[in-house]
């Protein structure tokens, strides 16, 4: 009789069905190994310049974001580059939700995760990725949201989604909005 080591079935919301990927294994980095302290320096060092001198980004305010503890910035979200805009302004690494298709490109995946992502199943209530986002909070880092769910290119905010209020409730984090402006300019 044939023995098989005993693995624990991904659950739907791990696979993703369109193209195989466990997206577990990008959320257990995320917790394990966080965000790579040279790929994350490297970058930020190439893109500050970039985003201040040719989008002429500024920071306004960044001396209220905590340094240390448990932190959630609320932003909206008009451009791929919001991400990366709110990861090198900020003063500490950055968590995020990135949508799981974002994750199927291995090179792409493994870019995103090494700079914080972890993937999200919107719309279908995915609570491996907000147990992720949780867990993150609890040991004290900080995981950036973007409320609306998705990019809204033009015109008002989205209609806001649950998650932010949701994970401070449960942990405790300060709420810190972001107002990217500009952004949208960049498709």
């Amino acid at each position: 009789m044939e023995t098989r080591p005993n693995r624990p079935t991904p659950v739907a919301d791990d696979v993703s069905e369109d193209a195989g990927v466990d997206l577990r294994s990008f959320r257990e980095r995320a917790l394990r190994k966080g965000v790579n302290p040279i790929l994350y320096r490297v970058l930020r060092t190439l893109l500050v310049p970039f985003f201040r001198i040719y989008l002429r980004m500024d920071r306004i305010g960044r001396e209220h974001l905590p340094r240390t503890g448990p932190l959630l910035l609320a932003s909206n979200h008009r451009s791929f580059l919001d991400p990366f805009v709110i990861g090198t302004m900020a003063r500490r690494p950055v968590y995020y939700m990135a949508k799981r298709e974002l994750f199927e490109k291995r090179w792409q995946a493994w870019v995103l995760n090494a700079l914080g992502a972890f993937p999200v199943d919107r719309g279908s209530g995915d609570s491996s990725a907000m147990d992720t986002a949780r867990a993150i909070l609890e040991r004290g880092d900080c995981v950036v949201l973007f409320p609306e769910g998705t990019r809204v290119r033009r015109g008002p905010l989205g209609e806001p989604r649950r998650g932010v209020g949701r994970l401070s409730l449960e942990t405790g984090a300060p709420v810190v909005p972001i107002a990217i402006y500009g952004s949208s300019k960049v498709r």
